[in-house]
């Protein structure tokens, strides 16, 4: 009995050595292939960077950092599928909800850098399902669906679906922080081009009045469309007007508020 039990020991050790012999393996595989991709970072050799990175994760897979430096490589070329599904590969190394709405988060700011608006929006949305409350990933949204409006280029076509959409984001940002400066701003910024789609629109509709100025039925009902777009261009006008009172106060409430905290 005794010898056996001396044999049980030694294969058990023989045993423990062979599994950290292993580890110590990869472990060195994961660091050589870990320099290897940041030497080639710092080269601006994406692709091979991304290779690199690709064997270290291979041989330890749970280098968060790592999988932060591969989805850089992948963006850096245009992969944005290979980016994300890096970025994702962390998402299962969180464990706590705000974390995962971090990395869902950073994946959406990945896909507004590279314009794939499409896919930001998806992650943003993605993020509130776990923050619903989430002021950040509402007011991208509204970012997009204002450049999706033409918002941000006075050459862009106006879509006025589009900047309304983006006016409610705005204002579910502001009735979770009535206080946000930045908001104000940019939904004044909505605002001008809605006031500018009226005003076109009541432009084509005064011209449609002249071109058929022996056709009463006809200027009358472009008159009529001329004067509801008039009322609308007015409303908004109104509305402008509020914001910017809206943006003063918050301004002012942003550099009373460090002053207050540094009170004794």
């Amino acid at each position: 009995m005794k010898r056996l039990g001396k044999v049980g020991l030694v294969l058990g050790v023989l045993a423990l050595g062979g599994t950290v012999g292993c580890t110590d393996e990869k472990a060195e595989a994961a660091k050589t292939h870990r320099i290897k991709g940041s030497d080639h970072m710092s080269k601006k050799e994406w692709k091979e960077a991304a290779a690199a990175y690709a064997l270290s994760l291979e041989a330890d897979p749970k280098q968060e950092k790592v999988w932060e430096k591969k989805a850089f490589a992948h963006m850096q070329v245009g992969q944005m599928a290979e980016a994300s599904q890096s970025v994702m590969k962390i998402m299962e190394m969180k464990t706590t909800p705000a974390e995962k709405a971090e990395v869902l988060r950073t994946l959406a700011s990945m896909h507004m850098q590279a314009g794939t608006t499409d896919d930001a929006e998806k992650y943003f949305n993605e993020a509130l399902k776990i923050e619903p409350k989430d002021e950040t990933s509402l007011g991208w949204i509204a970012e997009i669906y204002a450049q999706r409006g033409g918002a941000r280029s006075m050459a862009a076509p106006i879509l006025k679906a589009d900047l309304e959409k983006s006016l409610g984001y705005y204002d579910q940002v502001l009735a979770i922080n009535a206080n946000s400066a930045n908001t104000y701003l940019n939904k004044r910024v909505v605002m001008a081009r809605l006031m500018e789609y009226e005003r076109q629109q009541k432009e084509m509709a005064l011209s449609e009045a002249a071109e058929n100025a022996k056709d009463k039925v006809v200027v009358a009902e472009a008159n009529a469309r001329a004067e509801e777009h008039q009322k609308r261009m007015d409303d908004y006008q109104a509305q402008f007007g509020e914001l910017t009172k809206k943006f003063s106060e918050a301004q002012k409430a942003a550099k009373a508020a460090p002053q207050a905290s540094n009170k004794p």
